[in-house]
């Protein structure tokens, strides 16, 4: 079973910095141009929430790959945009309901 846990402080201020952004209102969608896309998301539920689907754009990992994320924290389906425990997602095609 996968345990999800803080990576360290740093990645911890950064996500909490970015959660407080988009509560404020202050955050700036510039900041995911470039973040990489998960198409044909799904809620994935562990010891945690996560998404899972099909990645493109990853710095790490291979386009067409399919990922489980790191834990998510927050997602935006208006904006189309979800913020994980390690990075920002932008959300293409959802797979369920309303698909």
């Amino acid at each position: 079973m996968t345990k999800f846990h803080w990576l360290d402080s740093k990645a911890t201020e950064r996500l909490l910095e970015d959660i407080r952004r988009v509560n404020d209102g202050t955050f700036d969608m510039r900041a995911v141009a470039d973040a990489p896309t998960l198409n044909g998301y799904r809620v994935a539920i562990g010891t945690a929430y996560a998404l899972t689907g099909i990645v493109f754009g990853h710095p790490r990992l291979t386009d067409g790959e399919e990922i489980v994320t790191s834990q998510l924290f927050y997602a935006n389906q208006e904006l189309g945009i979800c913020r994980t425990m390690n990075r920002w997602y932008r959300l293409g095609s959802r797979i369920g309901k309303g698909h």
